[in-house]
């Protein structure tokens, strides 16, 4: 009786993951996902970087140490010129002298942006739009991460009724042996018939033990996939088959347009190729900043100890062979080659809902079709061993239909997983999360 209450206190302990749930852990545990996470973060502080750049630009350079040599320089006579009432300043040559020690020089310039406001005002666009394109890669990603999840999800609940069927059809087996085993006692079978029930049996077996361990296998990748521990343990549910109706072709086209981030990611480019030539443009335009500079030369002998000057700085480039138009005209391709490709990946969009829409409609068909069979030949298999056991039919033909049986639950686990997938596709291709 302890041993009873130690086993159900274990299947306790394994908690059953429902695929909501392991979509929501997956979309807020999985590694790749969250990298994509802080490109969005990094898209944003590199927008909010260059806003500071449309604030006053503060730079400081000092530069201390002793001369190697003394610093000596002559003023010549007159060389301040030459007046009747004072004759030549400075009357004679005059050396000057600083000798060997600390000196320094010190200069600062604070300046205020102008011109450049609208520079920078582009470049905010531009980054702003690589901010967005950071989220639809997120989004896409997120995309992808659920599909992933539901795919496995499917594809080990397929697994796990495969085991199920396995242990059943294993049970059935030992079954079978025990009465094959019995009528061998009573001579009514041969040996060889006992002996193809045991080989079935072990082969069943060996099955069962492969089945288990790729059951583990997927385990282990789901819980990667979900960002916890591999040896976390889960059971997953069984999916139940939806109903026949499916969202119209028309409707899906129209949800695929709005929905998918490809889409969009195709759109801001197109976007930001126009920004940038924007900004090339904008490059024929002078660098104008409101300037404050300030200098100072301690301990240098007859050089102004402070120097303050308020005013303009102007940068411009006049004349530069054509580069600024050469330039701008590569940027103009790139727009129309980004227009090229959001037309192409909206034609490849509705492309690819089309294929999993057809996709899905064939992998419904063939469920469907797979189930008549499987049904079919279990109760033939159900009809063959009541047989079987009234004598009325041989050991081989009761072999042969489980097998036969066998067959067709494999063939409607298959059909099974391939609609999952399929409807997994199709949600994808929607743009669903």
């Amino acid at each position: 009786m302890g041993a009873l209450g130690l086993l159900a206190r274990a299947q306790d302990k394994v908690s059953v993951l429902t695929i909501d749930d392991a979509v929501a852990l997956a979309l807020k545990g999985n590694l790749q996902l969250q990298s994509t996470v802080l490109d969005v973060d990094r898209a944003r502080e590199g927008t909010a970087a260059l806003k500071t750049t449309r604030l006053p630009q503060f730079q400081i350079y000092a530069l201390g140490g002793e001369t190697l040599r003394p610093i000596n320089f002559t003023i010549p006579k007159g060389a301040l010129g030459s007046y009747p009432a004072t004759g030549p300043i400075p009357a004679n040559s005059s050396s000057i002298t600083t000798p060997q020690q600390f000196t320094g020089f010190i200069f600062g310039q604070a300046s205020q942006p102008l011109s450049q406001q609208w520079k920078i005002r582009l470049a905010l666009i531009s980054s702003r739009i690589s901010e967005d394109l950071a989220k639809e890669r997120m989004r896409r990603e997120r995309q992808d991460t659920a599909q992933s999840v539901r795919a496995l999800y499917y594809q080990i609940a397929q697994t796990q009724t495969q085991i199920e069927s396995a242990e059943a059809i294993e049970k059935y087996l030992v079954e079978l042996q025990a009465e094959t085993d019995r009528k061998l006692a009573q001579l009514t079978v041969l040996k060889g018939d006992s002996l193809a029930v045991r080989a079935r049996l072990s082969q069943q077996r060996y099955q069962l033990v492969n089945l288990r361990d790729a059951s583990k296998t997927q385990k282990e990748s789901f819980n990667r996939l979900l960002g916890r521990d591999l040896e976390t343990e889960f059971s997953v549910e069984v999916q139940p088959l939806p109903g026949a109706a499916e969202i119209g072709l028309a409707a899906a086209h129209a949800m695929a347009l709005r929905e998918r981030p490809e889409i969009e990611e195709a759109r801001l480019q197109t976007k930001k190729a126009e920004t940038e030539v924007r900004r090339q443009r904008a490059e024929y335009i002078p660098d104008v900043s409101a300037s404050f500079t300030y200098a100072s030369f301690p301990n240098v002998s007859f050089a102004p100890q402070n120097v303050v000057n308020a005013g303009f700085l102007l940068q411009w480039q006049p004349f530069d062979w054509g580069q600024k138009r050469h330039k701008t005209q590569a940027l103009r391709d790139v727009t129309k080659q980004s227009t090229l490709a959001e037309r192409d990946t909206e034609q490849q969009t509705l492309l690819d809902v089309n294929t999993k829409f057809r996709a899905l409609a064939e992998a419904r068909m063939f469920l469907d079709t797979s189930a008549v069979a499987q049904e079919a030949q279990r109760e033939k298999l159900r009809e063959m061993t009541n047989q079987y056991r009234e004598k009325a039919a041989l050991l081989s033909d009761v072999l042969q239909q489980e097998g036969a049986a066998v067959q067709a639950d494999s063939e409607y686990q298959s059909a099974v997983a391939a609609f999952w997938k399929a409807k997994a596709n199709f949600e994808r291709a929607l743009g669903r999360e």
